[in-house]
This record gives C-alpha cells, sequence and structure tokens, in this order.
C-alpha cells in the first residue's frame, strides 16, 4: 500500500495500544499484512530501475514526487486528526502514535532504501519484500477499482479506529 496508508493504520495502532513493543510488533505486523491486500501502488520499482539503467535525474525525481506526495497526503489527513483530537492527546500519546507511524512505513523506507543504493539489482531483502510479502498484480502501478477502492477502505477503517 502507499505511504497514507501506512501512516494512518499505524498511528491508530500507537493511539490505541498503551505498550512500546506492542506498537512495534503490530505495525510491523499491520504493515505486511496491508501488502497482502489488494492494493495500488505507484510503479516504485520501475522509476528506480530506470533510473539506474539510464542515469537520467528525471526517473529520480519521478520517484521522489510520488513518494513526497503520498507522504504529505498521509501526515496532512493524521495532522488534521491530531488537530481534531488535540484535546484528548497527551505527550505519551503522541509519542506512541508516532512510533506507530515510524514502524508501519519502516519496512517500505527500508526497501525503497534497497532498491535505490543497490548498485546492481535489489538484495534478498528487497526481493523477499517484494516477491512474497506484496500483492501480486499484473501491472505494476496499475489502478483497477479493487486496488483502490481496498486502499480507500483501509484508510477509513483506521481513520475510525483512530476516532473510536
Amino acid at each position: 500500500m502507499v505511504f497514507a496508508s501506512h501512516i494512518l493504520v499505524g498511528a491508530a495502532i500507537g493511539a490505541k495500544t498503551n505498550n512500546l513493543g506492542l506498537i512495534i510488533i503490530l505495525g510491523l505486523i499491520s504493515h505486511f499484512i496491508m501488502d497482502k491486500i489488494p492494493h495500488w501502488d505507484y510503479a516504485v520499482s520501475k522509476n528506480i530501475i530506470s533510473y539506474k539503467a539510464t542515469k537520467k535525474i528525471k526517473y529520480l525525481i519521478i520517484f521522489l514526487l510520488k513518494l513526497s506526495t503520498d507522504l504529505l497526503i498521509g501526515l496532512t489527513i493524521f495532522l488534521i486528526i491530531i488537530f481534531v483530537k488535540s484535546e484528548f492527546l497527551t505527550i505519551k500519546s503522541l509519542i506512541f502514535i508516532c512510533v506507530g507511524i515510524l514502524v508501519s512505513i519502516l519496512p517500505d523506507i527500508t526497501l525503497g532504501l534497497n532498491l535505490v543504493l543497490n548498485k546492481t539489482h535489489p538484495n534478498k531483502y528487497s526481493n523477499f519484500h517484494l516477491r512474497y510479502l506484496h500483492y501480486k498484480r499484473k501491472k505494476e502501478g496499475e489502478i483497477t477499482f479493487l486496488n483502490f477502492s481496498t486502499q480507500i477502505l483501509v484508510m477509513a477503517i483506521a481513520i475510525l479506529l483512530f476516532f473510536s
């Protein structure tokens, strides 16, 4: 799933859990469960592979623009939620929420770094994450009703959990 979904689910986990260790475990598990659900993803590896093959900066810029927009959307929704619930939040709960967010996006951060920094091909972690832990689609970056609607549904459930 895109970062926005992982951010919102991680925030909900952090908001509903009072144990830091459990937040870390649930954040990681939620990431891989969400990645198995049919979902839309922008063509990250395609952009990175194109950049590595051609050394044309435009592919790296496209990747960074998609990534930045995704993060901005997720963080904006999160900040709106925090603003609405601010009177009910403590510093401790904000720390738990931020840890939930960080842990829930950590596998994709490490995946992206592995793809970008590995000189020749994705390493074993990247291959494992992409091959076995991700939803298989016919074409990378393809948007269908199923993979887009599940993404929206996951985000809506996370927002509802945060407010419950």
